[in-house]
């Protein structure tokens, strides 16, 4: 089995690809800033997974509009069934990917912590207060 090898990557923002769409260009910079407030470090390792984000949120916003101007659903013209707009089954496929990518940035459920700032400590709620 391959060893991990540990690297440190150093902090900065790595540049923006010039290929990317306009919507795409405007959910990177909208990434990179939530990223940032967040207090996520990227480095510039990081730019093709944010480039991929970036794009599957473009395309994720696309879908939407389709979906929202044609319907979730669509009539199948041989049988008259009714079944999904190919968009809404896009839609799911483009979501789960951009989860995966999210994930890969460090944004898990698992690195969420539950703000306490305002919630009794263990040690009010023992001496009644």
């Amino acid at each position: 089995m391959a060893r991990m090898v540990k690297q440190k990557l150093a902090p900065g923002a790595p540049d923006k690809p010039a290929t990317l769409s306009p919507a795409a260009a405007a959910a990177w910079d909208r990434l990179v800033a939530e990223l940032a407030a967040s207090g996520i470090q990227v480095s510039k390792a990081h730019r093709a997974l944010l480039s991929i984000a970036s794009t599957l949120t473009a395309d994720i916003a696309d879908a939407w509009r389709v979906v929202q101007a044609e319907g979730a659903y669509v009539t199948n013209e041989k049988t008259g069934a009714l079944q999904a707009h190919p968009a809404s089954k896009r839609l799911d496929t483009l979501r789960r990917d951009y989860i995966k990518v999210l994930t890969m940035l460090g944004l898990r459920t698992a690195v969420a912590v539950r703000d306490t700032k305002n919630e009794p400590t263990l040690e009010d709620i023992l001496n009644g207060r």
